[in-house]
């Protein structure tokens, strides 16, 4: 017990020393004994405390305030744009004394700021997930904490000047960091001003007494590494250097220094805004007359809320507004918020300000609640990623925004660690509830004894983390719960840091992953947990707090299978609050190789071999790094769609429809629905609203459907905005559900006719085909002496593998060690009994057998080929299967477009094919084929009824559905390739026709593939009907 009080004096300590040195007392310079990037005490020293954004706006400038302008006012600065820079490998060999004004650093490099160094050709980019990169051969390093490798260490030095503007003459002046990698010691004009090592918040200095007029100079000396990188040891690239904004902005003597707003809704009517405000000042004299006054104003500009009141160092105001417009990610409703520090004649010397959101959230009974009502989040992960590394653009972000609101998500969660200030500007704006991170990940420590979370020295600095996390984003609404942190166990440290923000923070939840049971978590926030699992907890009536996944359905390369099996759990259980797919973009960098074509790298394509890597690990994205969207996509908009519908009965179309919105009533919405066949005859068609509260059903009909001549007809039902939102144009589909109706069933007109033989070699009409004695498969086959194939249709057992496949522990080491990518048939027998080809063949590996087959070849007059397969795995040899069916390769004339009848547009797999409806389809087969970061197989459609490849004479159909590829690689050139350049068109088609294919899964990270869509060692019957056409 005396050890826990101590550490609580020594965290409170510590906080307080090392923000800033005492007043008229500069700090003494680095320790030349000790480096302070070597220690735990110095992650801050000389700074100003953290604090809310209080860059002064030009004065009650409410549009600058409400469109976050702050870098429009004339006491703001920008120090964005060229330094100058020299780069060193070690600390030994870095400049000394090159922040003296009079150091000569004309002859250096120019570097962009911000922008980390490996982008900008000094260093080396290290992608390791869970482990630390100086932690290595590489390094010539092991980890010790707080130690880091000293001979490695790569140090940065930055140098620029500046000019202050004459206007800011006798005023304070600010020098601002927003983010620095890992650790930096900064001067002015060769003042020592502090260090820093907390490198995802900012850090500040006031520098009035250290400027000069005219031109003056300013110094940081980067580390790569500090002790500070045990708690960053997150799943990105291991970057370097000034990575945020750098900026000067200036105050009055007297200022506001920091402001709180809380402005949560009466949780009785959640119709009242109880609006507070806690405002510090600095730098008053005594009898000022100075005022403290703030106006609110809401979207038209009209006041709602107004106040003064005599300056003093802190001061309070809180008023209750009935009727205001809600805070939510559905309506963004936003108040501008002004505070202005007046002097005594009235005239105003500082203005600040914010956006005010009125928003609660909240655990109520089990309950995850925004504003009264239960909310599921339909999340993502999102690392800050652009190809200047983790500097993201504006523009980019705002793409993000674009892309998250357009397919139905509503929540972020910065992972793992908070992010630039524009980023919780446009979540406001627009509407995505964020899960603010702590920049705290010790993951290379584990969870167990070692874990960093149990040694009480580290208490000080994840704190500090929080604290300025908290600092940061305290006034931003769309910030709606915290997060403690990511992947460093759970013990002391931890439990001081919840206590810490529930302290502060009275109106949002806080999370923290690994809390898991323990009590420091207002949510259980597990992470990649299967379907199982999920109802386990939901089932479980001791599980009393909301379970949210903070990471699920990894989504890395062809993946994000069962996403639909975790909805439908969430959406049957109130304390089920959903979760946030891992994860939003692939961390790639697009880079050239030797002949200028271009690829993604990743992991390991930097630096020699020895450097350590994770590889392709960090390619997860449901989009690339340049925005551009994976198919996986589209299947997340589907699933986390708002409307959902359910045909209720299909001749009087009566549809049952569930309104998700949390606050938009339905009738918001308009509904465009058809009936139509699948040559595209539309037999009815109409537009309605449907009024429905927000979870809510109504039920609704639209007339009598009667049957069409065609196999069968679909009723498409789609929804739209009626008005634009800023992100969302009116008329867009949002939602939409499709429901296969009867028709008229068509039977295969299949009689096979008498086949004449020479050799291996039948024919029937104008149709021939020739049987290999050795394979038993068609090698040739011709109609009217014209080739249909370029190879022999042959037994399909194997895909090229997805990362799922590959992955540790995953049925594709299976696949591989079974034989199944070289298998192949040896006839045992080919006879022809009637009018039916027989053949009985082996199914071998290279040295084994793994199964047995027989194929049966029929054909008839008028022109079709049957191939009936049954196939029978060895069990012993074999445990599961990645395909069967059938494969072969075409000539690019014959494929120049391909039609299917089936699930499309998108690609579609058994366990991800919620978003594919059925419909006829003409592609382009490379444009059908998404070439993933890391290539594997792509271009699956489900639940198809017939393909036709439009250059030649050819269109296959089954007994049933099946399921279609067709695409211009070699399948055992995807299986090699490790980047986009290597998949290169041969000139051939590669077609697929499977009876069954297993679904991709999440096995990278996560469940694999759900037992119910996988293909077991059973044995298998199909039939293919290869028509060809005159």
């Amino acid at each position: 017990m005396k050890r826990f009080s101590a550490l609580l004096l020594a965290t409170a300590a510590a906080l307080a020393l090392w923000a800033q040195p005492a007043k008229g007392q500069a700090p003494s310079g680095p320790n030349p004994d000790k480096p302070e990037w070597q220690t735990i005490e110095a992650f801050r020293i000389g700074q100003i405390p953290s604090h809310a954004l209080v860059v002064p706006y030009p004065a009650n400038d409410f549009k600058a305030i409400s469109e976050m302008e702050y870098d429009h006012s004339p006491y703001y600065m920008s120090l964005n744009g060229k330094w100058k820079f020299h780069w060193t490998k070690n600390p030994a060999k870095r400049p000394q004394g090159f922040y003296e004004p009079g150091y000569d650093v004309s002859a250096w490099n120019d570097i962009n700021v911000p922008g980390n160094w490996e982008r900008q050709g000094y260093g080396t980019a290290v992608y390791t997930n869970t482990t630390y990169e100086f932690d290595s051969k590489w390094a010539g390093f092991k980890k010790n904490w707080p130690e880091v490798p000293t001979e490695t260490n790569e140090v940065g030095s930055y140098r620029r000047s500046f000019t202050i503007p004459s206007d800011w003459q006798g005023r304070r002046v600010v020098l601002c960091f927003e983010g620095v990698i890992s650790f930096y010691y900064a001067w002015v004009n060769g003042h020592y001003l502090g260090t820093n090592m907390g490198s995802k918040t900012a850090a500040e200095w006031d520098i009035t007494e250290y400027l000069q007029p005219g031109e003056n100079s300013l110094a940081i000396e980067v580390y790569r590494w500090s002790s500070g990188a045990y708690f960053e040891c997150q799943d990105f690239w291991r970057l370097s250097g000034i990575e945020r904004d750098v900026y000067l902005y200036s105050t009055p003597t007297t200022y506001i220094s920091d402001f709180t707003v809380t402005s949560p809704l009466d949780k009785k009517t959640y119709t009242v805004g109880q609006l507070g405000m806690e405002i510090d000042v600095e730098g008053l004299q005594p009898k000022s007359g100075m005022k403290v006054s703030f106006t609110l104003v809401d979207a038209a500009g009209k006041t709602v809320a107004s106040g003064s009141a005599d300056a003093k160092s802190r001061l309070h105001f809180n008023r209750d507004l009935g009727g205001v417009a809600p805070w939510s990610a559905e309506h963004p409703n936003l108040y501008t918020l002004a505070i202005n520090l007046d002097d005594a004649s009235g005239r105003t010397l500082e203005t600040v300000g914010c956006n005010v959101g009125f928003k609660t959230s909240e655990v109520k009974d089990g309950v995850f609640m925004v504003n009264g009502v239960p909310v599921k989040i339909k999340g993502v992960n999102r690392h800050a990623h652009s190809q200047m590394g983790r500097t993201v653009p504006r523009e980019t972000a705002l793409k993000d925004i674009e892309l998250l609101k357009r397919h139905n998500l509503n929540t972020v969660r910065n992972c793992h660690y908070p992010q630039d200030r524009y980023w919780y500007y446009l979540c406001d704006k627009y509407g995505i509830y964020l899960i603010d991170e702590a920049n705290n990940e010790s993951h290379g420590y584990g969870y167990d004894s070692e874990s960093l979370a149990k040694q009480p020295e580290w208490t000080p600095v994840v704190v500090d983390r929080v604290q300025r996390m908290w600092e940061k984003s305290k006034n931003n609404p769309s910030v709606t719960f915290y997060s403690l942190g990511n992947e460093c166990g759970n013990g002391i440290v931890f439990e001081e840091a919840y206590k810490w923000l529930k302290n502060r923070e009275h109106n949002r939840p806080v999370q923290y992953e690994r809390a898991l049971y323990d009590w420091n978590s207002d949510i259980f926030a597990e992470m990649y947990i299967s379907v199982e699992g999920v109802r386990n907890y939901a089932d479980n009536p001791r599980m009393t707090r909301p379970y949210i996944l903070c990471e699920y359905a990894h989504g890395m390369g062809n993946s994000v299978g069962g996403l639909k099996d975790y909805w439908d759990l969430f959406e049957a259980y109130p304390k089920l609050g959903g979760g946030c797919i891992w994860d939003w973009v692939d961390q790639g960098f697009l880079e050239k190789d030797s002949l200028g074509n271009d690829y993604w790298a990743y992991g390991g394509d930097y630096g020699p071999a020895i450097v350590p890597s994770d590889n392709s690990f960090l390619l997860n994205g449901l989009i690339r790094a340049d925005r551009t969207p994976h198919p996986s996509l589209l299947e997340v908009k589907k699933v986390y769609q708002y409307i959902k519908c359910r045909l209720v009965n299909p001749q009087s179309l009566r549809v049952e429809v569930k309104n998700w919105m949390d606050f938009t009533n339905l009738s918001d919405y308009e509904l465009t629905w058809k009936v139509v066949t699948p040559s595209g005859k539309v037999l009815k068609e109409g537009k309605r609203t449907v009024d429905c509260k927000p979870h809510h059903t109504a039920v609704f009909s639209l007339g009598l459907y009667d049957t069409t001549d065609e196999p069968e007809a679909y009723l498409d039902l789609s929804w739209a905005p009626k008005k634009a939102s800023a992100m969302i144009p009116a008329g867009m589909e949002m939602a939409y559900d499709q429901f296969v109706l009867p028709g008229t069933p068509v039977q295969q007109n299949f009689t096979a006719s008498k086949l004449s033989r020479k050799g291996n070699t039948f024919s029937c009409g104008n149709l021939r085909f020739e049987v290999s004695a050795k394979t038993g498969e068609i090698t040739t086959l011709e109609r009217n002496g014209q080739p249909l194939t370029a190879s022999p249709i042959a037994l399909s057992l194997y895909r090229p593998l997805t990362e799922n496949d590959a992955s540790w522990g995953a049925m594709g080491h299976d696949w591989k060690a079974s034989g199944l990518d070289s298998a192949y048939t040896a006839a045992r027998s080919i006879t022809l009994d009637g009018n039916t080809v027989v053949v009985s063949a082996d199914v071998l590996a290279p040295g084994k057998k793994i199964g047995s087959a027989e194929m049966r070849y029929r054909a008839d007059r008028e022109g079709t080929l049957a191939i009936d397969c049954r196939f029978v795995p060895d069990t012993a040899a074999v445990k599961t299967l990645p395909r069967v069916g059938l494969t072969f390769r075409v000539p690019d004339a014959d494929a120049p477009t391909v039609t299917y009848w089936g699930r499309g547009p998108v690609e579609t797999y058994i366990d991800r094919n919620a978003a594919g409806r059925i419909g006829v389809y003409t592609v382009r087969p490379a444009d059908d084929f998404h070439i993933y970061n890391k290539p594997s197989t792509a271009g699956n459609h489900t639940d198809v009824r017939s393909a036709s490849l439009d250059g030649s004479l050819l269109k296959v159909t089954s007994t049933g559905p099946f399921q279609f590829s067709a695409y211009p690689y070699a399948d055992d050139v995807i299986d090699r390739a490790k980047h986009t350049n290597e998949v290169k068109p041969d000139g051939l088609i590669t077609v697929h026709v499977d009876a069954a294919q297993t679904g991709v899964g999440t096995a990278t990270c996560g469940p694999d593939v759900d037992y119910a869509y996988r293909l077991y060692a059973v044995p298998y019957q199909f039939t293919f009907y290869f028509q060809t056409r005159k």
